[in-house]
């Protein structure tokens, strides 16, 4: 197009965006009772079961209940005529049109609120060998997870619509699975190989996200948000959690000597639904770790150390997802990220 951007923009686009702010106050109260219930069965004394069921909350993060808010503006590109932003008529640009978008933090967060139960088996076959299954169910309330809404604005007599990506509270959260625990110091082979022991334990998850359907604490006066801002893509999933993960971990404990080697993996999962930058859900694919120590004790008030972690240089790689869940969630390359491996040696001293 002919001229420069000032040729094109109205007069509300230039009133509105005029670098203003204000200052706004926030308040909420919330009031919970979190009741719990636990039973102990001690069916001989080698096996155990345990029933608890409780209501549990976890408050937000102090960062994202500030009381802010940052709108910003996009203008039709000059070098491309064919910019969705461009007014036409007749196939001739005649006017621009503005965007706005922006970012936000919640002071109206309400705390995530869980309804849990968890049943267990517990089999205690030596003085140092167990063996555990726990089975569990939680349900959410006000889970929090970033998301994307219209809200109104008005400045400099101008009112107009964004879309703000910020924390929410929605609905529809749980999750569900098992956990299977091992451990035991093989204390009956003979000296020096007493001092071996083994850790091991898999759990299983299945959750399931939230819709983001909630828009009751968003922020701001409630009747300025006009409705929820279409997601960029569907995720099914809550944000954190792998659907497998294992631990296992090799110990010798002999004398002066300590020596643990732990390998740790999970499945891929969602690191966050809504990426800061281009709004498409970022999942973190499967990884596993190996980390090590030894300790060596002096005397009784000396001890040594070396500690390595990430033993195997594992790397951390990111991907996009770029169609809706419904519809196979394909994921593309994102990032990679080499962690490195670390070694500490210390020198403790206890008097």
């Amino acid at each position: 197009p002919p001229g420069s951007m000032g040729c094109y923009l109205t007069q509300d686009i230039i009133d509105f965006a005029n670098g203003d702010s204000e200052l706004s106050t926030a308040e909420a109260e919330h009031e919970h009772w979190l009741p719990s219930f636990n039973l102990k069965v001690e069916l001989n004394d080698e096996w155990f079961l345990r029933f608890a069921a409780s209501r549990a909350m976890s408050r937000p993060d102090i960062g994202n209940m500030r009381n802010y808010v940052s709108v910003s503006q996009t203008l039709p590109d000059l070098d491309n005529a064919g910019d969705p932003l461009w007014v036409k008529e007749g196939g001739d640009i005649v006017a621009a049109s503005a965007r706005y978008s922006g970012s936000a933090q919640n002071p109206f967060l309400a705390p995530v609120m869980a309804n849990q139960y968890d049943i267990s088996l517990e089999h205690y076959f030596a003085d140092v060998g167990s063996f555990s299954f726990t089975a569990f169910y939680k349900e959410f309330e006000d889970y929090i997870q970033f998301g994307t809404y219209n809200r109104e604005f008005t400045n400099n007599g101008v009112t107009t619509v964004a879309e703000i990506r910020g924390p929410l509270n929605g609905e529809g959260a749980s999750i569900q699975g098992f956990e299977v625990a091992y451990q035991r110091f093989f204390d009956f082979l003979p000296t020096p190989f007493d001092g071996l022991g083994l850790q091991a334990n898999y759990t299983f998850i299945e959750n399931n996200g939230i819709s983001n359907s909630n828009l009751s604490n968003v922020g701001g006066d409630a009747t300025t948000v006009t409705a929820q801002a279409p997601n960029r893509v569907e995720v099914d999933r809550l944000e954190g959690l792998s659907d497998h993960s294992y631990n296992i971990i090799g110990m010798y404990e002999k004398g002066p000597f300590a020596a643990r080697l732990a390998y740790n993996w999970r499945s891929e999962y969602l690191t966050t639904a809504i990426d800061c930058c281009v709004a498409y859900a970022i999942w973190t694919e499967e990884q596993g770790f190996l980390d090590g120590s030894l300790r060596y004790a002096v005397n009784d008030n000396f001890e040594l150390s070396l500690q390595g972690s990430n033993l195997l240089n594992t790397d951390t790689i990111l991907y996009q997802q770029v169609t809706d869940a419904s519809d196979g969630g394909l994921l593309l390359p994102n990032g990679y990220f080499q962690n490195d491996r670390r070694f500490t040696v210390g020198l403790r001293f206890k008097y």
